[in-house]
């Protein structure tokens, strides 16, 4: 049986693992600029938040507007707990066997497919 003590150090050995994994991984990521190739100049930093913020904002803005936008033109409601629309009729009435119309005379046709013989 392990005890809270071995399992914290446990997941803390995980993590420092993981954490030093992704700190060598970026290491190459500052090398200096191979010779023969321009050097690149600074990027501005509302340029790099324009980018990298902006971009992906817009996006999900955009895709949410193309998703709502059909249900806002019918009318329906959006909003969370909204009321089902009555007057849609999805899988027929809600109504078990037991409430079917019995036939009523020798002569109904209610209550199921009357096959003759």
């Amino acid at each position: 049986m392990t005890t809270k003590l071995q399992t914290l150090g446990r997941r803390s050995a995980v993590v420092l693992v993981t954490a030093a994994g992704f700190v060598a991984a970026a290491t190459p990521a500052h090398a200096d600029v191979p010779e023969g190739w321009a050097r690149p100049g600074s990027v501005d930093k509302v340029y790099m938040l324009l980018v990298l913020g902006g971009i992906p904002l817009l996006l999900f803005v955009g895709i949410a507007v193309l998703v709502y936008l059909p249900s806002l033109i019918r009318g329906e409601r959006i909003a969370p707990g909204a009321p089902a629309i009555e007057n849609q009729w999805l899988g027929g009435p809600r109504k078990a066997t037991a409430e079917l119309a019995a036939p009523d005379s020798e002569e109904s046709d209610a209550g199921g497919a009357s096959a003759r013989w």
